[in-house]
């Protein structure tokens, strides 16, 4: 057998940290396919607000997923949206950011910090949970006084 100095052209797989900022990047350009071909098929998709917020609850799986984006799409006109700081620890990255937001129902407008936990196993996202003023986008909703 002949050794080979051709260098491989097979690239490694993206670590969590590169497929986070991957994500957001599909999220930008309205990309949900490449989001959906990222998570698991029994990923947990939590966000808050359930019973108060059109997008709070939980979704299961890429079909959930791309529920929770039909759902977003609906309700909300994202303005501003900004990914400030990344924070890997093995197989988790904690993302810090912040977003303005139009409600479609009711014209008003909030802006909030906000905390994205995405989980990974074998390279795919099996659990993420978004964290922020939920009594902010309530408000904006029409949700609350």
């Amino acid at each position: 057998m002949e050794a080979s100095n051709q260098i491989s052209s097979v690239a490694a797989p993206a670590s969590p940290l590169e497929t986070v900022q991957m994500l957001f990047q599909a999220f930008g350009k309205g990309d949900i396919a490449f989001i959906l071909d990222q998570v698991t098929g029994d990923c947990r998709w939590l966000a808050p607000g359930e019973g108060l917020l059109p997008v709070g609850g939980e979704y299961i799986g890429p079909n959930g997923v791309a529920r929770f984006f039909q759902i977003l799409n609906e309700t909300q006109k994202i303005t501003f949206f900004e990914p400030r700081e990344f924070f890997e620890k093995g197989d988790s990255v904690v993302v810090l950011g912040a977003e303005d937001m139009t409600s479609v129902k009711t014209g008003r407008s909030v802006r909030t910090h906000w905390v994205m936990v995405f989980r990974f196993r074998e390279g795919k996202v099996y659990q993420w949970d978004q964290f922020f003023d939920t009594a902010a986008y309530a408000h904006a909703q029409g949700e609350s006084k």
